[in-house]
């Protein structure tokens, strides 16, 4: 009787050229959501921090050239190489029968293939049309207005977003050829380091998204924010 999952052929055999591209572009494109989670954590601890390390790192990440070739081009490539891949990975039913691990990366990574683009156009098309930023203040708004759908919404993406950028960053260096210790060769106690580190990292993401909406610390008006006032010119929303 034949196995039920038969291995993959030679014929079948992901692309490692292709993998490697995928790789590289998504540590690039990592380097961006580093900052980006860090951001968003860093709101946790007080008003104005959001904004403040926003700031900073804007001028860096929003340089016309390194935001459309760099930025954008390394997202693009890594998304539309993860897509290709997909297609021709064998069509099998033993996806429960993965690593945990694996099974994560996988599902956050087609969540935020989804959502990448409408996340996109809604955080950059406002300073881009009337030089809005949406800065703490529009995400505060947007909590404020529309938080059943954005609370679960954000803290799914930095959720999302770290998870599929540590580990794929992991498998990623593994991929260009860096010898990493493979998973179940850690010891116990860099397995417990590693959780608590991760857990620790959650946390402050779900906290940052709390922050929003002010519920760690009084915050001000967002109605009274640029954005709102740009929601209320461009789509009718009362602020």
């Amino acid at each position: 009787m034949s196995h039920p999952y038969p291995k993959a052929t030679t014929a079948i055999r992901p692309d490692r050229r292709l993998l490697r591209l995928q790789a590289l572009c998504g540590l690039v494109f990592a380097v961006f959501v580093l900052l980006h989670l860090v951001n968003v954590m860093a709101s946790a601890f007080g008003p104005g921090l959001y904004d403040a390390f926003q700031l900073q790192i804007r001028p860096i990440y929003q340089n016309p050239a390194l935001e459309l070739g760099v930025l954008f081009g390394s997202v693009l490539i890594h998304a539309v190489t993860g897509i290709v891949r997909i297609r021709r990975r064998p069509r099998t039913r033993d996806f429960g029968r993965l690593p945990r691990r694996t099974r994560l990366h996988r599902l956050s990574a087609y969540f935020l293939l989804i959502v990448i683009v409408g996340h996109i156009a809604a955080t950059r098309l406002p300073s881009v049309i009337d030089g809005v930023w949406l800065g703490f203040a529009g995400l505060s708004f947007t909590m404020d207005r529309f938080g059943f759908i954005f609370y679960p919404y954000y803290l799914t993406l930095g959720l999302c977003g770290l998870y599929h950028g540590t580990y794929g960053t992991y498998l990623a260096l593994r991929s260009l050829g860096v010898r990493l210790p493979a998973p179940a060769a850690l010891g116990p106690g860099t397995r417990v380091s590693l959780g608590v580190t991760a857990l620790l990292a959650a946390l402050l993401v779900a906290l940052g998204v709390l922050s929003f909406g002010g519920l760690l610390y009084e915050i001000e008006d967002p109605a009274r924010s640029d954005f709102a006032r740009f929601a209320a010119e461009r789509f009718g929303v009362n602020p």
